[in-house]
């Protein structure tokens, strides 16, 4: 018979076995602060550095059945040195930024179970070293655990500032990108694609519940096992241009 140190190593594999199978997906969504969802890979883009305009402002929702806990890094950024951007999170905020700097800078964000997050935020007020190149920075939203280790699968998100960039040239160029057949559906959502995409289809309280890839061409995506009600389709184009559009499930 195995012995009893035995019997408890294997309780105790099995557990960490199940823990990093359980905490392998994402466990949190984020949006903007009107709703509007925001996709892991996404550039968002903005053409002045005036606060007003510039200014941005994320929800992050926890999805568990327990109590989360958040971190933010940033990844990278060009043409700049990130003197002049601001970012929040929780109780730190700071008016400049450097690649592999933490928010907050000790700890966690705790995020308990159906709760959402509206202390980050984001803003760029540097024109950049070179006028002609777009500023970016590239932030990481990821999941730790008590001990403060990564878990669970990053988010990561562009902030761009591109002078040349017309008001709302991202959601336009997103928005060609696909046409509802309908917006009322039964159980498949037929839409004409123009161009190569992603797309994550949320319910209201900001949810996943499909996400997928298309190709150019007429599609249609099976939404028969999804309850009624209303959604947002969520697009992102291969450039990183983000469109929503709301459909009713029957």
């Amino acid at each position: 018979m195995p012995c009893l140190i035995e019997i408890i190593m294997k309780k105790i594999l099995l557990s960490l076995l199940l823990a990093v199978s359980f905490t392998s997906v994402a466990q949190f969504t984020v949006s903007k602060t009107d709703g509007t969802p925001v996709a892991s890979g996404q550039v968002i883009s903005f053409n002045s550095i005036v606060y007003a305009q510039a200014s941005l402002a994320l929800k992050i929702t926890n999805t568990h059945t327990a109590g989360i806990n958040i971190r933010i890094t940033c990844l990278s950024m060009s043409n700049t040195n990130g003197q002049l951007m601001e970012v929040c999170f929780g109780p730190d905020c700071y008016g400049t930024t450097s690649v592999n700097q933490l928010f907050p800078s000790s700890g966690s964000v705790n995020i308990p179970v159906g709760g959402i997050d509206t202390s980050s935020h984001f803003f760029n007020n540097d024109i950049g070293i070179s006028t002609s190149a777009p500023v970016d920075y590239v932030f990481k939203i990821y999941q730790v655990n008590t001990f403060g280790t990564e878990i669970g699968t990053p988010f990561t998100f562009t902030y761009r500032y591109d002078a040349t960039m017309a008001a709302n040239q991202i959601d336009q160029s997103a928005s060609n990108a696909v046409t509802l057949k309908s917006t009322v559906v039964d159980s498949n959502l037929d839409l004409q694609v123009n161009s190569n995409l992603n797309y994550i289809i949320y319910d209201l309280n900001g949810k996943q519940v499909l996400a997928n890839k298309l190709e150019t061409g007429y599609q249609s995506i099976d939404v028969s096992s999804v309850s009624s009600g209303l959604y947002l389709l969520n697009v992102v184009t291969e450039n990183g241009s983000s469109y929503s559009l709301k459909f009713h499930k029957k």
